[in-house]
């Protein structure tokens, strides 16, 4: 994958060699994590979830701007 193309996106490498990019490759990680019934609720709603991360990408440097600098918060164990 050309360097542009590999950091324009994220990028999901599943086990059968395919790679998913984008909002899709958000169905495919819940498919590969095990979550297969939200993966296909996912699936279902492919182009809004495509959008929601075209304009997260799109504003990323103003997005930034609100989430604090520094580590994150601990949680203790559940």
């Amino acid at each position: 994958m050309p360097e542009q193309q590999r950091f324009a996106s994220w990028h999901l490498a599943l086990a059968d060699g395919r790679v998913s990019s984008r909002g899709r490759a958000f169905a495919d990680l819940l498919a590969a994590l095990g979550f297969s019934e939200t993966a296909g609720l996912a699936g279902r709603f492919e182009e809004p979830i495509e959008h929601a991360y075209t304009f997260v990408a799109t504003h990323r440097e103003t997005l930034g701007r609100v989430v604090p600098d520094g580590p994150a918060p601990r949680r203790p164990p559940a």
